[in-house]
């Protein structure tokens, strides 16, 4: 049976190694002392990486709170590990991301903070890892997440941010740290992901909307001079989509969409030369209530593979087989209360690794050792 190794480390919290094709690997013991982000259990909606200090590790920013005020923090990374909590700002926040990205282009990572029913807020980072409260942005809504990429193609990264029971928001930023927040539609929605993708190959980012509520998600084509067009629904909406992701999962040449749902099976709608997403895979059981997904080549065999985080059930990993079926592994016996999930190289050996933002839990990692097996 194809195994997929990844070891997890977490901060004092001693838990029994697992013996899934996921484990703790300790070779004093058969016990592993396991590390997470922080002492103490939050609230946490998401979890953003990226070198904030420039000494090319890997740093962590936690968004807690969600509709409860609670602080934000940042865990730099020191290369067996990361150092305590280092807090965001001088006040609690309801936050839901907190993402890592260059918005004033002076080659440094700044902080935007996206809040329920409060300001949004940026923090610069005067290039020594000290970031100080520059602004607040947009309207105060009902957000849910934020999605970052250069929408316009001017040279500097605009975000949307996604509202449930608003309409979904783009701010354009016009490289001084001015930013164009407008309406992406007309009408209300109930957005709670987006990826961004450039769909048709016309080198212009398209959007692929994650709705819940009873709407179907959605499909916008990027017509060029900030302006979009819809160009279809898919799925039936009662699947209550609260993730979403863009890949070509059978290398066959078309982006496909995968979806993580709450009320169903996972999805992956296949692309075709006709754009219609009309054949569609599931993945999963029926009940997994998947909160995020994401993507990786986790076992570098050329095919990519997904994990899902989970609400009241193990995260699992999918690994892709042949395009179309996937052997399941589970990153926990445990349930989960996952609100993010993400891949990313924590510890810069090459190989994807997985990071859970878990909600009135620890926030964990897992590094992938999947090399070591080979």
């Amino acid at each position: 049976m194809l195994r997929l190794a990844f070891l997890l480390f977490l901060i004092p919290l001693l838990l029994p190694a697992q013996k899934h094709g996921f484990y703790a690997r300790n070779d004093m013991s058969h016990e592993e002392p396991r590390y997470s982000f922080g002492t103490k259990k939050q609230r946490s909606a998401s979890i953003d990486f990226g070198d904030i200090n420039n000494d090319g590790l890997i740093d962590a920013v936690v968004a807690n709170g969600r509709h409860w005020p609670e602080t934000n923090y940042i865990f730099y990374n020191y290369g067996k590990g990361f150092t305590a909590m280092t807090p965001i700002g001088q006040i609690s926040a309801t936050s839901y991301a907190a993402e890592l990205v260059d918005l004033d282009n002076d080659g440094d990572l700044d902080i935007l903070e996206i809040n329920d029913n409060a300001p949004h807020k940026i923090y610069l980072n005067d290039g020594s890892a000290n970031f100080k409260f520059h602004s607040t942005v947009a309207k105060i809504s009902n957000a849910r997440n934020v999605a970052l990429d250069d929408i316009d193609n001017n040279g500097s990264i605009d975000f949307i941010i996604t509202n449930r029971g608003q309409k979904n928001i783009i701010c354009y930023n016009n490289g001084d740290l001015q930013f164009d927040c407008i309406k992406l539609d007309t009408r209300k929605n109930s957005t709670i992901d987006i990826a961004i993708k450039d769909l048709n190959n016309d080198h212009l980012p398209d959007l692929v909307l994650a709705n819940r509520d009873n709407i179907p998600n959605e499909i916008f084509i990027n017509k060029g001079n900030r302006t979009f067009e819809k160009k279809l629904d898919f799925g039936t909406g009662t699947f209550e989509t609260r993730s979403v992701a863009i890949a070509d999962m059978n290398n066959d040449g078309y982006l496909d969409i995968i979806t993580g749902n709450i009320n169903g099976a996972n999805i992956i709608y296949l692309g075709s030369k006709n754009f219609t997403f009309k054949k569609t895979i599931a993945y999963g059981a029926n009940d997994t209530d998947t909160y995020s997904i994401a993507l990786a080549d986790f076992n570098k065999d050329g095919l990519i593979d997904i994990v899902t985080g989970n609400y009241l059930m193990p995260n699992i990993v999918f690994l892709n087989i042949d395009g179309s079926h996937f052997e399941e592994i589970h990153l926990a016996d445990a349930p989960s209360r996952t609100y993010d999930i993400v891949v990313t190289d924590i510890n810069s050996d090459g190989w994807a690794d997985i990071a859970e933002a878990n909600s009135d839990g620890f926030n964990l990692y897992y590094l992938n050792v999947f090399n070591e097996e080979q």
